[in-house]
């Protein structure tokens, strides 16, 4: 399915998080990409062995996530995938630097955040796929009334 205009309808407030949700992974692919050894050294830390797989799965997982979330293609799925990311980094670091709340002392205040928001995208995409499958399906088979 392609994306409509109403896909990027940022008046529309689950347009614009989803939207957010999709467009702030991309620095974190670029700053994983350019500074690889350094995400190597964090990712060994945090207990991702072999940290070349974890590196490279997170950097495919995320350009996925980035793609599917900004440009609303397969968002019930890439939302989920996205909350499975999230809570991925939630664990390394709280195993790497211990369980700090607030983003700015590098806390997962942020990292929970964007894993609930993503999971709310993915269910409200879930609800209206089955919403739009509901009432396609009344108007081939038409109920009866009794």
């Amino acid at each position: 399915m392609l994306p409509s205009k109403n896909d990027f309808d940022i008046t529309n407030p689950a347009v614009a998080v989803r939207m957010m949700a999709g467009l702030f992974y991309v620095p974190h692919i670029l700053f994983k990409v350019t500074g690889f050894a350094g995400s190597l050294a964090a990712f060994a830390k945090m207990g991702f062995e072999p940290p070349l797989f974890w590196v490279s799965l997170a950097i495919l997982t995320e350009t996925l996530c980035a793609i599917g979330l900004t440009f609303n293609l397969y968002t019930r799925y890439v939302g989920f995938m996205s909350a499975g990311t999230m809570a991925l980094a939630v664990y390394g670091t709280v195993t790497a630097k211990g369980m700090i709340w607030m983003w700015n002392f590098g806390g997962i205040e942020y990292l929970v955040f964007w894993g609930v928001a993503s999971a709310a995208l993915a269910i409200q995409a879930w609800r209206e796929t089955l919403a739009h499958e509901k009432g396609f399906a009344r108007l081939i088979v038409p109920v009866a009334h009794a």
